[in-house]
């Protein structure tokens, strides 16, 4: 494997990202991965783009405008719209890169960038694959899972923040995760969960821009599915505290070819251990499959 530092520019700001090439591949498919909500390319997802490659697949893996060492503010503004054209432009990237496949382009997604790889596979032609793991399907849907006595608080922050922004004054910030009080992901294992993602280093972006908790009601990936002409494949978590099964179930079913995997976890058991090795297999597998790689 090898390991190449690239950039490229989106509305003028430089996105960073890590490109995996496998060793003795000549035009390996191409990958094309980020991250979930609030989070850095380091948090844990060079484990799978490890892997991906390993397997023959060169991997793409980027920072969202705003996040990590990409350019751009407000810095941590978590805002679907801005990732997905993020997203876009790593796709047109990654098909120019000279030595892959651009032909066998893959879209890569987890949580918040699940519903990323799904939007963007039924927005762009020409994509071969998707795999999105415990992805983001419904806000509307996840919303009814956020503790009610919290809403009053989280809307007059957001409320606050669209008027600082509309005044071009510095963002009202909340926590990614917290113990008590408002936060963005507020169920119990969210917590604990997010922050065994952080390696040691840098300092993370821990707060972000409030308007994100009104925005996501609007952020539907399920309403856009029907569009998707790719194979996708689906890893869902039965104990998932932020994405219903009910909603993930429903979105799948709006997919013309998709294959769903159903693992007896919550939504961050997938990054590491056991069951880290069960969804990546699943992964590879589902890959190898549909882009006609080498067992």
């Amino acid at each position: 494997m090898r390991l190449e530092p690239v950039a490229f520019r989106v509305d003028g700001d430089l996105v960073q990202g890590d490109l995996y090439r496998p060793e003795g591949e000549s035009r390996p498919p191409v990958v094309i991965m980020g991250h979930g909500f609030g989070a850095e390319r380091r948090f844990r997802l060079p484990a799978f783009a490890e892997r991906l490659c390993a397997a023959g697949l060169a991997v793409l893996l980027f920072d969202y405008r705003g996040f990590g060492d990409s350019e751009g503010t407000p810095r941590g503004l978590v805002d679907p719209w801005r990732h997905l054209a993020d997203f876009a432009a790593a796709v047109r990237y990654a098909q120019g890169l000279k030595g892959v496949d651009g032909a066998r382009a893959v879209l890569w997604g987890t949580s918040f960038s699940g519903g990323h790889a799904l939007v963007t596979a039924a927005r762009l032609p020409g994509i071969a694959a998707v795999v999105a793991q415990v992805p983001h399907v419904d806000g509307l849907a996840s919303a009814f899972r956020y503790p009610l006595r919290l809403l009053p608080g989280a809307t007059w922050l957001a409320l606050r923040d669209l008027a600082a922004a509309a005044l071009g004054r510095e963002p009202v910030r909340v926590p990614i995760v917290g113990r008590t009080g408002v936060r963005c992901l507020a169920a119990p294992d969210c917590y604990e969960g997010y922050l065994r993602l952080i390696p040691p280093g840098p300092v993370w972006q821990e707060t972000v821009p409030a308007r994100i908790l009104l925005a996501i009601l609007a952020y539907r990936p399920v309403r856009v599915v029907r569009r998707i002409q790719a194979p996708v494949l689906i890893i869902a978590a039965e104990q998932d505290s932020l994405i219903p099964l009910t909603a993930t179930r429903k979105t799948a079913a709006r997919i013309a070819r998709y294959q769903l995997e159903i693992l007896p976890v919550g939504h961050f058991d997938l990054y590491e251990g056991p069951w880290f090795e069960r969804s990546i297999a699943l992964q590879i597998a589902f890959l190898r499959q549909h882009l006609g790689l080498a067992g």
